[in-house]
């Protein structure tokens, strides 16, 4: 083989390799955008689940059973009446005065006087007040620490899912009507929330 026709080949070989390596190049960019891509879909997927799981628990968050005793000063009763007698939250959030929580609610529902009871009864902490709240604050509101007196979202599951005063609001008794969604869809639901990052709905302000 001539000197020229050995040139020829080297170059057209160092062409064909230079070519093979861009377009082993443009398929691994493919595969790396398509990878994102994929990654992309995964999160949207997991975030709009997170939302939806979000929305289960605020219904419940917002449902007299809990919004009753998750107001500023006085409880509610019933669906959402004035607490009657006039009742104040206190120093530590079971009464004022004369006027204290365990002068009618005990560890249980009184079958005499209809008042009701679980053990721990009290106002829930004024940190954890969120009447007037829209569902976005109370979402940051409990994924705020610094503002909602160190707690997070797993202690909140905890309250929830084991503690006797929350579960007495599955089970009020009387003509009280117990909170609408199953407990066991409520845990469901924030422990989907927690594993999503918790993410919490923008809050919608109004326009002119």
């Amino acid at each position: 083989m001539k000197l020229g026709q050995v040139t020829r080949f080297l170059r057209h070989l160092a062409l064909g390799t230079s070519l093979l390596m861009v377009l082993a190049g443009c398929g691994d960019q493919k595969d790396r955008s398509d990878q994102a891509t994929k990654v992309q879909s995964q999160d949207s997927q997991v975030d709009s689940t997170g939302h939806q799981d979000w929305e289960t628990v605020v219904e419940v968050l917002l449902h007299p059973r809990c919004l009753n005793c998750h107001q500023l000063e006085m409880p509610l009763i019933n669906e959402g009446s004035p607490h009657i007698p006039r009742v104040v939250r206190g120093p530590d959030n079971m009464g004022s005065g004369t006027m204290r929580c365990s002068n009618c609610h005990s560890n249980q529902n009184n079958p005499v006087t209809n008042a009701p009871g679980a053990p721990g009864w009290a106002m829930a902490p004024i940190t954890l007040n969120w009447s007037h709240m829209s569902s976005a604050q109370i979402c940051n509101l409990l994924t705020t620490p610094q503002d909602n007196g160190g707690r997070s979202p797993e202690n909140l599951l905890q309250f929830m899912s084991q503690n006797p005063l929350s579960l007495w609001g599955w089970n009020p008794g009387g003509k009280r009507q117990p909170v609408n969604i199953p407990h066991e869809k409520l845990v469901e639901a924030m422990k989907g929330w927690i594993a999503a990052g918790t993410p919490c709905p923008t809050e919608h302000t109004p326009t002119d």
